[in-house]
């Protein structure tokens, strides 16, 4: 992997940790994947005529990950990556959901449309289906795009429960569970084959540009890591239920990929976490306190938890997401309690000062 904006050996020194940090060998952690946003001034490409196009221009999408990327200064371990991306709900959309995109909030939603299983025998994307060729031709222009600039990521990959939930209505999916379950356990299994096909597609276009690989939870590695168990549903279902609809997906989608972070989205899925630790395969864990919920700091029974099982732990800082805090006397508090050498402290920082204290606190070099 090479950026033009990074220089090489600092380059090769975040590759040699994060593949070190996914082997558990990583010493004089943690991983510090620190990003100064707009830290370089500059005029940014002219905006398309409509909000639609902010992500379906394919030639746009391009320019404005180079320009930020290019603008952006990166400490530590971090790397300039770019994340294709048509929203949360992209996967249901490429089921074959009518998707509306609201770029400048950063999130776009579906509409429901299984109303009976058992006209879905099988889940599958149509080769032709418009938000399926759209993000492909996007994933091709990054990875040709991005060559020594950056890494192209794997998608954000809502399959599972997250996929059903938005085909069907979380309402609906929730009577399903109770009344219908044998149309559910075959629509999960059939999204378990659709993330291995999905992942199978991207690594043949990914792999081969030498980049290696990310997602959008940061992170890098040669071989094939990805983002896992994106089962925000599983909020509002018991553990019971979690074990019979969801964990045999987590472990088949886990066992599938070379390294694995799980999505672990607030104190409602705190319940699931001694069930996912068994999963030996399973790297690590990102840690999102969610909104209103005080930060990372104030979880550290949690963390160790995951930490004692033999995981490491990701925590994460930038906008909407604890930016309010002193994230210098975060990192000093997770590195005095937890292992640093399995914490992941992933930030977004407005300040080239706050970038170079948080080096400074971690005891490493700037680049």
């Amino acid at each position: 992997m090479h950026s033009i904006w990074v220089d090489d050996r600092q380059v090769q020194r975040a590759l040699r940790r994060n593949e070190a940090f996914w082997k558990g060998e990583l010493e004089q952690g943690p991983l510090m994947w620190v990003t100064v946003p707009n830290a370089i001034p500059g005029t940014p490409p002219a905006e398309p005529r409509t909000e639609d196009e902010l992500w379906t221009d394919v030639q746009y999408v391009i320019e404005a990950a180079d320009y930020s990327l290019s603008h952006s200064r990166y400490f530590g371990d971090a790397l300039p990556f770019h994340n294709p991306w048509l929203g949360p709900d992209q996967v249901a959309a490429w089921l074959g959901a009518e998707m509306t995109l609201r770029p400048r909030d950063f999130t776009s939603w579906v509409k429901p449309f299984v109303k009976d299983w058992s006209e879905h025998p099988r889940l599958t994307i149509d080769p032709d289906n418009h938000w399926w060729t759209l993000y492909l031709e996007i994933l091709h222009a990054s990875v040709e795009h991005g060559k020594d600039r950056w890494v192209t990521a794997y998608p954000d990959l809502h399959t599972g429960i997250d996929g059903l939930s938005a085909i069907r209505g979380p309402e609906n999916l929730l009577m399903d569970l109770l009344e219908s379950p044998e149309p559910i356990r075959r629509a999960i299994r059939d999204m378990t084959e659709l993330f291995k096909q999905v992942v199978d597609v991207v690594s043949d276009i990914v792999l081969p540009s030498g980049q290696g690989t990310t997602n959008w939870t940061a992170g890098w590695s040669g071989a094939r890591f990805l983002c896992i168990g994106q089962n925000d549903f599983s909020c509002m279902i018991s553990p019971g239920m979690f074990d019979e609809f969801c964990f045999q997906d987590t472990l088949e989608t886990t066992n599938y990929v070379d390294h694995s972070l799980y999505h672990l989205d607030g104190p409602d899925a705190i319940r699931h976490v001694p069930r996912l630790l068994q999963i030996e395969k399973l790297d690590a864990v990102q840690w999102i306190h969610g909104a209103g919920q005080p930060s990372a700091t104030h979880w550290l029974e949690l963390l160790k938890q995951i930490q004692q099982a033999g995981k490491s732990v990701q925590v994460y800082y930038g906008p909407t997401h604890g930016e309010e805090e002193d994230t210098v006397e975060e990192l000093k508090i997770l590195c005095r309690e937890l292992d640093p050498d399995r914490l992941f402290f992933w930030a977004n920082v407005s300040s080239l000062d706050e970038a170079e204290a948080l080096m400074s606190t971690a005891g490493q070099p700037e680049g």
